[in-house]
């Protein structure tokens, strides 16, 4: 919802039935909670880490913004 809110575009990608892409999250993040949030190839982490970037600002400069 945060992403819709503003108005940044995304890409959900379900991995519930896919292991082969539950085991690339898992590779590329470390962890395998969902969801997981990338900006390019970079990992922010989790919705808290996330949310923090857009109180703090610093997701909307990790956009170019």
């Amino acid at each position: 919802m945060l992403l819709t809110k503003r108005s940044i575009p995304f890409r959900d990608i379900t991995i519930t039935d896919d292991p082969a892409l539950a085991a690339e999250m898992h590779e590329r993040s470390g962890s395998h909670l969902v969801p997981q949030v990338f900006i390019g190839e970079q990992l922010v982490g989790g919705f808290d880490e996330l949310c923090a970037l857009d109180k703090s600002g610093e997701l909307e400069k990790m956009l170019g913004g």
